[in-house]
């Protein structure tokens, strides 16, 4: 029994042995698969962090393009909150604002001051800009046809002058050459006879002596003759030029330059019968006379003009002055001494020229009032004594401006002699700045158009014509309704 009972406690023994031994087996497994799993949930854990991280970062790119493309929707404020979401800098979201940053500071100036910067509104400045760089390409593409088709016209002007100049001197040539074989053959008769008395010397040696002397007092007549007679023509070739030179400046005085053909007083505007096909331009200053005027070079201007739009034979002008008992009508005559129609005045420039007396060389201001007329300079005397260009024999006037003081270089003085010689060599009239201004009817201290005057409105001579215009001219004052108010033309000043 007790064998028995011993038996037992050991098979419970050993059955509890294997029970701990199996339990503990169990635990161990149980064990090792959850430290499994808490690693595999730690790995999973961070990688969803990692996605997170990166999808803020997708979010933090796709609010910087949205931004760069200036969709509504997008703001820097969302771009901002979008870089805090994504815990920072991403460098793809900063490659792209800072390439937006780069060409937003490109286009500059080109966005309005209110107007958001993004691709869509840089694009749109870009295309503005590049539509009005097009335009100012057309319009300098126009502009240089123009000046080209007035260099042809003055190239073949000049052609046209120097074939003629060539045409008389190949006359002058074959008349010389004429005169120079008659001359020769003369002298060959002479020679001749010579030679024939000498042969007879011996049979008539007194007659042939007589006759030797007379031959050489017809020699020695012919030689005084001919040097008289070079002496005359040189003379006459003088006196032809001072003539011609004489014709063309009483020619400028004693004759207008065009006419006045309508007025319209109410929106202070004219129209002249001079146009483009005369080689009038534009801002031209004329000086208007009564037109019972005989003889201009002693009359006293009623007032000035300006032209403001060129046609072909009919001009538009601005009335810059007249007077309200003796106005402008038409039939009035116009002059001015830098320009004639289908030709264009020489001038020479000296010395100071002080037109305001406010102490400052004026010489550049009369100087581009000469050329704005259509004048052109062949020679200038600075009051310093520097000098460029000579005159020529199409010099018609010499502008004197204020004679230099005791304290003058000599260089100036010097400069100033042969600058007088020449102009005395080549017979060209002395005229002041003051009487060169007058005549042109400019004056330094009006270049505005005044909006209202004492004077009645209406068109004198009949309906407002409409001023011939090229394509590509524009008027700056274009004549107005009857029922509109006169608007004064855009002032555009040459200096």
């Amino acid at each position: 029994m007790a064998a028995r009972e011993g038996q037992g406690i050991q098979i419970a023994v050993i059955v509890f042995a294997m029970l701990t031994i199996l339990l503990a087996i169990t635990t161990y497994i149980f064990f090792a698969q959850s430290q499994t799993a808490s690693k595999e949930a730690e790995a999973k854990a961070k990688q969803l962090a990692e996605e997170q991280t990166a999808n803020r970062k997708l979010l933090l790119r796709e609010a910087a393009a949205k931004y760069a493309l200036g969709l509504p929707e997008a703001t820097l404020q969302d771009v901002e909150q979008a870089k805090a979401n994504a815990g920072g800098e991403d460098p793809v979201a900063k490659q792209i604002l800072d390439m937006f940053t780069e060409d937003a500071a490109l286009v500059g100036e080109q966005l309005g001051p209110d107007q958001a910067k993004s691709y869509r509104s840089i694009v749109g400045a870009l295309v503005q800009a590049l539509a009005r760089k097009n335009a100012a390409l057309s319009d300098a593409a126009e502009q240089i046809r123009r000046l080209q088709v007035e260099k042809d016209a003055v190239v073949a002007q000049e052609k046209a002058r120097v074939d003629e100049a060539l045409a008389t001197a190949a006359k002058a040539a074959s008349d010389l050459q004429t005169e120079q074989a008659n001359y020769a053959a003369l002298r060959a008769k002479i020679e001749e006879d010579k030679a024939r008395l000498a042969a007879q010397v011996n049979e008539i040696s007194e007659k042939l002596k007589a006759e030797s002397d007379r031959l050489r007092q017809l020699e020695e007549k012919f030689v005084k003759d001919e040097k008289r007679y070079k002496d005359t023509i040189q003379t006459l070739q003088e006196r032809l030029k001072q003539s011609e030179a004489e014709k063309g400046t009483l020619s400028l005085f004693e004759s207008p330059d065009g006419r006045i053909k309508l007025v319209n007083q109410r929106q202070r505007q004219v129209w002249i019968d001079v146009g483009r096909a005369d080689g009038l331009l534009r801002q031209t200053t004329f000086a208007v006379y009564d037109h019972n005027e005989n003889g201009l070079a002693n009359a006293k201007p009623k007032g000035r003009i300006e032209v403001v739009s060129v046609g072909d034979r009919l001009s538009e002008a601005r009335i810059l002055e007249d007077d309200p008992a003796n106005p402008i009508i038409p039939g009035d005559l116009i002059a001015t001494p830098a320009w004639s129609p289908g030709q264009r005045i020489h001038f020479a420039l000296a010395l100071k020229m002080d037109i305001n007396k406010d102490g400052i060389d004026d010489f550049d201001l009369v100087k581009n009032v000469i050329l704005m007329n259509g004048g052109v300079i062949d020679a200038e005397l600075r009051a310093n004594g520097k000098r460029t260009g000579n005159m020529t024999v199409n010099t018609r006037y010499y502008i004197e401006g204020e004679k230099p003081d005791e304290g003058a270089s000599e260089e100036l003085l010097k400069q100033l002699a042969e600058f007088d010689a020449e102009r005395v060599r080549f017979g060209v009239e002395r005229k002041s700045v003051a009487e060169l201004l007058t005549l042109m009817g400019w004056k330094a201290e009006e270049r505005t158009v005044p909006l209202s005057g004492a004077h009645r409105g209406g068109v004198i001579g009949g309906p407002t014509p409409q001023a011939e215009k090229r394509p590509d001219e524009a008027s700056p004052a274009a004549p107005a309704r009857p029922s509109e108010a006169p608007a004064a033309p855009a002032e555009v000043s040459p200096f």
